[in-house]
């Protein structure tokens, strides 16, 4: 296995007991990115929604409760269980799947989905442009591509620790954007807002 990737912390891929417990206090803590990036999807009953990087599918429950059919991924398999747990219902009623995977490999076909997001993932990826080609891939056209960075190359702070201890990539708004255009999205915009220890919380949209 990559070196990088058993070095994973929990932050980055949450196992066992107390990875559920950090998905928990982490869905607590991330409220206020939640309340931006569904704002920022403005998800509509007819939409098909996927979550990359899903975690404990909390946001799926709270925010986009009312869309047509939710897909999440992670690579913490305990994860998808928290996820598909949390979103059960919609699960028995043949509205939402729930798969363990990687990122730049999506197990979904071209254009399934017409909102997508990743919700303070993006900075774990390994390969993050393989990873956007294939939401570009999974999205139609129009669809939309929602990414929220808590710790970002423009918010003043000195991350070289967080760096050193998760194995993170911090990058800029303008870095976001040239990677978007990079894979074939038509469209993209960065906005900043505040939430907790994050004082400069960056949202990244794109479109198809």
């Amino acid at each position: 296995m990559n070196e990088t990737k058993e070095k994973l912390s929990q932050s980055a891929k949450p196992i066992g007991f107390w990875g559920r417990i950090i998905a928990r206090l982490m869905a607590i803590a991330h409220r206020t990115i939640y309340k931006n990036v569904a704002a920022a999807l403005n998800m509509q009953p007819e939409d098909d929604y996927l979550e990359v990087g899903c975690g404990s599918g909390i946001f799926m429950k709270s925010y986009v409760s009312h869309v047509r059919s939710i897909a999440g991924l992670d690579h913490s398999k305990d994860m998808v269980k928290v996820a598909s747990h949390y979103n059960r219902k919609r699960i028995e009623a043949g509205t939402a799947e729930f798969r363990h995977g990687d990122a730049a490999q999506l197990p979904w076909e071209d254009e399934k989905f017409s909102a997508t997001a990743a919700i303070g993932t993006f900075l774990f990826w390994l390969e993050p442009l393989e990873s956007l080609k294939e939401i570009h891939r999974v999205l139609r056209s129009g669809g939309r591509l929602v990414i929220s960075l808590g710790w970002n190359a423009d918010d003043g702070l000195n991350h070289t620790k967080h760096v050193k201890k998760y194995g993170i990539k911090l990058y800029t708004g303008k870095e976001m954007q040239a990677m978007f255009q990079e894979v074939g999205f038509s469209e993209s915009s960065i906005t900043y807002s505040k939430g907790f220890m994050m004082p400069k919380l960056m949202i990244a949209c794109a479109k198809k």
